[in-house]
């Protein structure tokens, strides 16, 4: 296309070029019939000299015309050459970033890797270098994600020793600035940077710019690239960068999401083991236990019918109560699992059944307040309180040693709040706290994730010799019933 453009440029010229002639030529006629007619009639015949001086004067105009002409014919057309090389270079430039963020966008979406991810954004980034003639040779760079309270490299380039361990709080020079404002920063002067200095591939850069990686208020990190030669960004180069963090973020939020359903998913699999486990265990200490006895019983009165029939019966109503004792706590163990009662009668009713077992098996003193308003909530919330509640009356009736246990429901603006407070001998909530991470999925931690589950919080307030409350706050304009 430039070509083409270049040599209609140059016949244009050579037309100029032609109709200059035609014109200087027309002019000298017309200028030579003039000194003709006006002098020749003046000085009776004497015009020689003037036409020769007209004629001179008009022939330098024209000489100085043409080569003026001449002249721009060769300047334009290469003015017009250079510019759209130009041209061609950025459209080249804006085609490979293109490219590569389609590239980057398409790797990014088949990905749930967040190393992936972190890479090639630095290398998307790293292109803004090499458009400019920077060699890779001379390129350093990092991304840098929070771990704890400091951020640390996951991807780097040209990092040396100790680089890779190396943490920054993110709070000063270019990485602070560029997180507390949201914006892209720059320095010419890397190595003086209070954070960057900590790393030595960083020494010998000249300029380097920190691109902020966050979605609203979520902070994941920072991507900084430095050179070790000068280099000038321009708007487009920071287009570029804007355009790869949103990108990265994106898949580093949804890197993050999978991550976290695959340990929610590890942990519904590691209580439903425990679960597992505990049914497992109680049905050996109980059920399989008293079935053991029972047919040994049986045995023994097998054997007595004949030498003592009256024992025999005796023996007949033991193997009776240990039969309905057995009952009971197998009824137990199945309401525990799926409680029937819940999905047919509701929250209140299946409560109730849990404080009549208490009643019977340990004696104590557990009453409902407040029942119907379990009515507000969705099936999936109901049997998650259900759930709650349950746990918190087996840890009182495990460790409060209490008198009395009120369960009590009640509405709190668009909150359903549950309470399970005792006056038992209560607990040191600080030390439940500092072992959270080693409980796994058993007691308050448990109690905590089944919260989580339905929007909810869980919060437990408790002191040695002041008894124990556990209250549970689920909003209802997401887990109400519908009306």
């Amino acid at each position: 296309m430039a070509k083409d453009v270049i040599k209609i440029l140059k016949n244009e010229f050579k037309k100029l070029n032609g109709f200059t002639l035609v014109l200087f030529l027309a002019a000298f006629l017309v200028q030579a019939a003039l000194i003709v007619l006006i002098v020749g009639q003046l000085t009776g015949g004497g015009y020689l000299i003037e036409l020769i001086i007209a004629s001179v004067i008009l022939l330098l105009l024209a000489a100085a015309t043409l080569g003026l002409i001449d002249n721009y014919s060769k300047r334009i057309p290469n003015m017009a050459n250079s510019l759209f090389n130009r041209e061609l270079v950025q459209l080249r430039a804006a085609n490979n970033r293109a490219k590569s963020l389609r590239a980057m966008a398409s790797k990014m979406r088949a990905t749930l890797s967040f190393e992936v991810v972190v890479e090639e954004a630095l290398d998307v980034c790293s292109l803004a270098l090499e458009e400019m003639g920077i060699p890779k040779k001379s390129l350093v760079g990092a991304v840098f994600l929070y771990k704890g309270l400091h951020l640390y490299p996951v991807a780097t380039r040209r990092f040396i020793g100790n680089d890779m361990q190396q943490g920054v709080p993110g709070q000063s020079g270019i990485i602070g600035a560029a997180l507390a404002q949201a914006e892209i920063t720059q320095t010419n002067n890397p190595r003086k940077d209070p954070e960057l200095a900590r790393f030595i591939a960083f020494h010998n850069a000249v300029t380097a710019v920190c691109i902020p990686l966050r979605a609203g208020f979520n902070i994941f990190g920072a991507m900084v690239i430095g050179s070790d030669q000068e280099v000038t960004f321009d708007e487009d180069h920071f287009d570029l960068f804007y355009a790869v963090a949103d990108q990265a973020v994106i898949a580093l939020q949804n890197a993050q999401l999978f991550q976290e359903l695959d340990a929610e998913k590890q942990r519904l699999i590691e209580a439903d083991e425990a679960a597992r486990k505990e049914l497992a265990r109680d049905l050996h200490d109980g059920p399989t236990q008293t079935i053991a006895a029972i047919a040994m019983r049986i045995n023994f009165v097998r054997s007595l019918l004949n030498r003592d029939p009256k024992q025999a019966l005796q023996e007949l109503q033991k193997v009776e109560e240990m039969a309905k004792t057995t009952s009971k706590e197998i009824r137990g163990m199945l309401f525990t699992l799926r409680p029937l009662v819940l999905e047919t009668q509701g929250l209140a009713a299946a409560i109730e059944t849990v404080m009549k077992r208490l009643r019977e098996n340990d004696g104590l003193n557990v009453r409902l307040v407040g029942g119907e308003n379990g009515n507000l909530l969705d099936e999936n919330a109901q049997t998650v309180v259900f759930s709650i509640v349950e746990e918190a009356l087996g840890n009182a009736r495990k460790y409060s040693k209490a008198n009395q246990i009120e369960i009590r429901f009640w509405q709190e603006d668009n909150l359903f709040v549950a309470q399970v407070r005792d006056d038992g001998v209560g607990f040191d909530t600080a030390d439940v706290n500092r072992d959270y991470s080693s409980r796994g999925s058993l007691g308050m931690v448990n109690m905590r994730e089944r919260a989580e589950r339905i929007d909810g919080s869980l919060r437990v307030e408790s002191a040695p010799g002041r008894g124990t409350s556990v209250m549970l706050v689920v909003p209802l304009a997401k887990h109400g019933q519908r009306k």
